[in-house]
């Protein structure tokens, strides 16, 4: 403002202008230069301290991560993955007093006492297409890696906002109108019905005797003839598996008709072998 008002006198030659102009500037420059050296001045010094990692708090961290890690139920360090997939994964919750007890061995009769509950769903995208799309007939063999790439999880597979038709034909190119209502409403029907995690739904308590079968003949869900052999008589372990290594896609239901375990359904079992 001060330039505009100085350059728009009217009686002052182009000469003068010019010199006042230079002179003006001058001067607001030494005064612009004088005030940012007080603003620097006054900047207190420690703000430019840069803080250094010390011991001590690299210790407090770790104390923290540790703590953490201490209070999750589901702390993966003591996971032991029996499927490369982390399908079934199993952890020992009471190992056996007894050193030289023994390890089942395939063709073994075995014996165990067992509480089972349903477990959190929680599904990977890699969970979506092991379990639930490889049960979905007739989709191209493009789809599992644009599942993949998309991150169809749990969670999205189940929105109906996210998974809709047009996002089934669009996105993963699923074309012909009846396999794309089909996909979707197969996606719609995993969450029909109940899904009561922690709900205990079996146990060789209510059985009134332990469950025994023979080892690796198929006479028990894929996640016991995994995670058995892992164990030495006398163990008691908890065992995790996804619904492809338990009752799959139908579940469990007694001759009633009730629904004994979901769909689709992630269960927790705690053994004593």
């Amino acid at each position: 403002a001060f330039f505009r008002s100085t350059l728009r006198s009217g009686d002052v030659s182009a000469e003068l202008k010019q010199k006042r102009s230079k002179g003006s500037t001058s001067s607001m420059r030494s005064h612009v230069l004088s005030v940012l050296l007080l603003c620097v001045a006054a900047v207190p010094s420690f703000a430019f301290t840069p803080i250094t990692p010390t011991a001590t708090s690299h210790a407090n961290a770790n104390i923290v991560l540790r703590a953490i890690s201490a209070d999750g139920e589901n702390d993966e360090d003591e996971w032991t993955n029996l499927t490369e997939d982390g399908a079934v994964k199993i952890r020992t919750v009471s190992p056996t007093p007894d050193a030289d007890a023994p390890s089942p061995t395939s063709g073994e009769q075995v014996s165990v006492d067992y509480v089972g509950t349903v477990a959190p769903r929680a599904w990977s995208a890699q969970d979506v297409v092991d379990a639930w799309l490889s049960e979905q007939q007739g989709l191209d063999a493009l789809a599992p890696k644009l599942f993949i790439e998309f991150g169809i999880d749990g969670d999205k597979l189940v929105d109906d906002t996210f998974f809709t038709e047009q996002f089934v034909t669009t996105a993963l190119a699923v074309d012909n109108k009846i396999k794309c209502k089909k996909l979707c409403m197969a996606a719609r029907n995993i969450k029909k019905g109940t899904y009561d995690v922690g709900l205990e739904f079996d146990s060789s308590k209510k059985l009134g005797k332990p469950f025994t079968f023979p080892l690796g003949k198929g006479k028990a869900i894929k996640a016991f003839e995994l995670a058995i052999p892992t164990m030495r008589v006398g163990d008691t372990a908890q065992i995790v598996a996804r619904c492809d290594y338990a009752y799959g896609k139908e579940g469990l239901r007694r001759t009633t008709g009730e629904v004994v375990v979901p769909p689709y359904a992630t269960l927790c079992f705690d053994v004593t072998l």
